[in-house]
């Protein structure tokens, strides 16, 4: 561990951050629905749930559904620069950056502007790091 640059503090705190709530999501089962929180698609509050769709943690596609019955699957197919954002593809084709925050999340697609919060209120979502999902 000590040759990949980093020092056993860090490497635990890593192990903590990561490691601890894969494990727990593993054992969960391959249909992990989470309960309906509160969301946002394009600044507009509706509860919707997340459900990963693998067998195994990590799992890199979700379906993302609203309480008004629409829904979304998102599949993994890029790593971001840093270790909390990534970039999917939904089930048309159109991609979304993913960026993480304590918990929750927002996706939003350059090509039209869309954007979607997972797991916030709009007035939490403007207090948070995923600010610039919710300020238009």
């Amino acid at each position: 561990m000590l040759a990949t640059g980093l020092s056993a503090s860090k490497m635990r705190s890593l192990l903590v951050a990561f490691a601890l709530p894969v494990i727990a999501l593993g054992s969960l089962g391959p249909a992990r629905a989470d309960r309906w929180s509160s969301c946002l698609y394009n600044n507009r509050s509706l509860d919707c749930r997340r459900t990963f769709l693998c067998p195994d943690a990590p799992c890199n596609v979700f379906r993302l559904a609203w309480k008004d019955g629409a829904s979304d699957v998102f599949t993994h197919f890029k790593d971001g620069v840093a270790r909390t954002v990534g970039f999917y593809k939904d089930t048309r084709g159109g991609e979304w950056m993913l960026r993480g925050f304590a918990g929750s999340f927002g996706l939003r697609n350059p090509a039209n502007g869309n954007t979607i919060v997972y797991g916030m209120t709009l007035s939490e979502c403007k207090q948070s790091m995923l600010d610039d999902f919710c300020s238009r």
